[in-house]
């Protein structure tokens, strides 16, 4: 009994194992080991958005090299077609003016034809004439103006109004207008050399500056040529004058006139 109670109250002590000089001890231990897994991690989640980004962007890179391609490829072939074409029409050309100029020659007619190449147009014949070297002489290509009066020697007088501004005039023919000088110019018609006369009074700088009353007109030295030659060296046929006093007959060989604004050589007419 006591052998056996002594085995119930040491029975939860390790056994001993005598072995010579060795002493050995088993205890029970419990099983800490982590359980073995066989789930593995998720990748991170891609969403459908940036998916279909990212296909955008494959679909981008590969389809400008494409368009680039074909662009160019395009490009070649047009050039090639407006060869083609580019040499049709001259060929075409080419043989029809070849025939036309068959037919002249066999009408007898030498014109030459003009060629497509040219690069000035035919509608004009003065176009093709050779340009002459232009002369340093001033050549007037205006008639030479009339006066009114039926001829250089007649002394009378009629009235009449300028082109443009429509101003009322007296011409004197056969009289001179010496003297009383303003300015001299070349007018076309009596007319131009009234209004000039009108126009400098309009635009007198104060009214102390003399006050035009008209002009001496000479007709032929619209040739200017011919007035440098007469008049000793003023190509002028308008001379704007301040003073009716140097108004007389004319003694020169050929035709002068007075034009006188707003009646002031009334009295000089006969």
């Amino acid at each position: 009994m006591q052998a056996l109670h002594h085995s119930a109250l040491h029975s939860d002590l390790p056994e001993t194992v005598t072995e010579p000089d060795v002493t050995t001890y088993k205890y029970s231990v419990l099983d800490r080991t982590p359980p073995c897994s066989t789930v593995q991690a998720a990748p991170p989640s891609v969403t459908s958005a940036e998916t279909s980004q990212l296909a955008s962007s494959r679909r981008d890179l590969t389809r400008w090299p494409l368009l680039l391609l074909s662009a160019l490829v395009l490009a070649i072939i047009a050039g090639i077609a407006g060869g083609f074409v580019g040499k049709t029409i001259a060929s075409n050309s080419h043989k029809n003016n070849a025939g036309l100029a068959d037919k002249l020659c066999a009408n007898g007619t030498s014109t030459p034809l003009p060629t497509t190449s040219s690069a000035i147009p035919l509608t004009s014949p003065t176009m093709l004439s050779t340009p002459t070297a232009s002369s340093t002489e001033f050549v007037r290509t205006l008639a030479q103006p009339t006066t009114g009066c039926t001829s250089s020697t007649s002394y009378n007088s009629f009235k009449a109004r300028t082109y443009f501004l429509e101003w009322q005039y007296t011409t004197v023919c056969g009289h001179g207008w010496l003297n009383d000088e303003l300015i001299a110019i070349s007018a076309a018609t009596p007319s131009d050399c009234v209004e000039a006369c009108v126009m400098y009074n309009a635009h007198k700088s104060s009214s102390s500056d003399r006050t035009c009353v008209g002009g001496g007109f000479i007709p032929e030295w619209w040739n200017q040529t011919r007035a440098m030659d007469e008049s000793g060296g003023m190509a002028y046929n308008c001379f704007l004058k301040s003073n009716v006093s140097g108004i007389a007959r004319n003694n020169k060989a050929y035709e002068v006139v007075a034009l006188c604004v707003d009646g002031s050589c009334d009295d000089k007419a006969e």
